[in-house]
């Protein structure tokens, strides 16, 4: 397995699997993970698939279990967290044999994901955070999970996450990945959520995203759903199955805040400064309209 350490300018390291160019997390419990991150565009779509994408800390708990409940028609706890449906941390084996209508969830870019999936115009729905509010999560998501083995500063880790030295890349070749393939397809079945939009508008957005999958159900149901994927709802029924072994002081910090704007606590001015000059250069001619202030 080609376990790289990833070095920041203060040489704090961060534990990544590498795999043709491109960094993921680590998976011990996938055999020979190398292998099956690789084979990941060959795998076999249905024509019911949902596919949930979204860049690392933008919500991608959150929309898979708002999806999952629609698809299933319940109200009720998903079996199981996110990671047992996310292409990355799973074999194919395991993608086989999900029942349908299987609701699967990635970090990758589109070039990345089953080829059969985007040939048979499986229903995608793509999930977009603030990256600012998004690198503060990174940062603390990074510095608490064992698997990273990283112990580093935030001043240095910016910069990092500025250069996408870290899983999945940068932040800002995944996104401008996903608006190129929307731009290219214009009449490909792809949903866009904001996460700002699905705190500050649950309600609204859960039924935006309900009449996207074609589910037929009343506001009663919708205002359910609502109410089990509140962040605060998930974080106290989610965060008891993560293995505390796996989190510095055996403590989850999985779901940590969820809120908009966090990045104000942590960003000084140069810093501040410093990603918007990088913003600015980079989405120069993107059309995502990201929201930096709630």
């Amino acid at each position: 397995m080609p376990v790289v350490r990833v070095p920041d300018e203060a040489g704090n390291t961060l534990t990544l699997l590498e795999v043709d160019g491109i960094y993921r997390a680590t998976c011990n419990s996938v055999p020979d993970h190398e292998s099956e991150v690789r084979s990941i565009p060959t795998w076999l779509a249905r024509d019911d698939d949902v596919l949930v994408c979204a860049y690392p800390k933008s919500g991608t708990h959150w929309l898979w279990e708002v999806a999952s409940m629609l698809m299933r028609n319940k109200a009720e706890r998903i079996p199981g967290v996110k990671e047992t449906a996310m292409l990355e941390l799973i074999q194919q084996s395991r993608f086989d044999n999900l029942p349908s209508p299987r609701v699967v969830n990635t970090h990758a870019q589109y070039g990345q994901v089953p080829k059969d999936m985007l040939d048979r115009r499986c229903k995608i729905l793509y999930m977009i955070r603030n990256p600012k509010d998004v690198s503060v999560s990174f940062y603390n998501h990074h510095l608490n999970l064992l698997d990273y083995e990283f112990t580093g500063a935030w001043e240095n880790y910016l910069p990092r996450f500025l250069r996408g030295d870290v899983d999945c890349g940068s932040w800002f070749d995944y996104t401008l990945s996903w608006e190129n393939f929307i731009l290219q397809i214009p009449d490909y079945p792809i949903l866009v959520i904001y996460y700002e939009d699905m705190k500050q508008l649950p309600l609204q957005q859960i039924e935006r995203i309900a009449s996207f999958l074609e589910v037929q159900c009343d506001d009663t149901f919708l205002q359910q759903v609502a109410l089990l994927c509140d962040f605060n709802k998930m974080k106290e029924d989610r965060e008891p199955l993560e293995d505390i072994d796996d989190w510095r002081g055996g403590k989850s910090t999985m779901y940590r805040k969820g809120m908009i704007g966090d990045w104000k606590n942590w960003f000084t001015v140069g810093q501040c400064d410093l990603f918007d000059r990088v913003y600015s250069e980079r989405m120069k001619n993107s059309r995502t309209n990201i929201r930096f202030t709630p």
